[in-house]
């Protein structure tokens, strides 16, 4: 890819009845100057992209976390019925009255801590799907900025000068000049190739 000092440094062979150079100076120099506008504005578009992809990794780790987590309190959940169930059966082998009474506080104790769970789960799950939730808007919004950007460089592309030089063009000059020196052509494609 060529940089705005390749394009400033460019000269051209002279020939006989050449183009201006002025000319060919200043509208050198302006696409020195818009090139390197181009050139920046990739740059800061480049980095801006990397610091979203930082972003994306860190809401990635962020939800690797929340599944973890979610899991230890299923884990904690299920533990923790296991080891209720297992109390109430070794308290059921007591005696009869105190088997009764034991167990309804067991069970008691057993609903409470899995209720407790539940709400962990709950909460975690809630929490969960508002950072998915966030980390959707964050992307949809870093999808607009750059979509927006990239009409920003279409725009800018499509209002760039374009050279075109056809060959019926170059005919109609000649016919319009026909006392005109054909020595001008090769020049002409000279600076087309440069």
């Amino acid at each position: 890819m060529l940089t705005p000092l390749d394009i400033h440094n460019k000269e051209f062979k002279r020939s006989f009845r050449g183009y201006n150079e002025d000319e060919i100076d200043d509208f050198l120099d302006q696409v020195v100057n818009d090139y390197e506008k181009l050139f920046r504005e990739n740059d800061n578009l480049k980095e801006e992209l990397a610091r979203m992809k930082k972003d994306n990794a860190q809401y990635q780790k962020l939800e690797n976390n929340l599944k973890e987590t979610l899991l230890i309190a299923q884990k904690t959940a299920n533990e923790v019925t296991d080891t209720a169930k297992q109390h109430a059966e070794n308290l059921r082998e007591s005696t009869a009255k105190e088997c009764q009474n034991m167990r309804r506080d067991a069970e008691i104790s057993a609903r409470q801590m899995v209720e407790a769970a539940d709400h962990q789960v709950k909460s975690a799950t809630v929490e969960y799907c508002r950072l998915v939730e966030a980390k959707s808007q964050f992307l949809y919004q870093i999808k607009a900025a750059l979509e927006s950007e990239l009409a920003v460089l279409h725009d800018a592309i499509d209002r760039l000068p374009r050279q075109q030089t056809t060959a019926p063009q170059q005919e109609e000059k000649t016919e319009a000049n026909p006392a005109a020196p054909q020595e001008n052509a090769p020049a002409a494609d000279a600076v087309q190739k440069g």
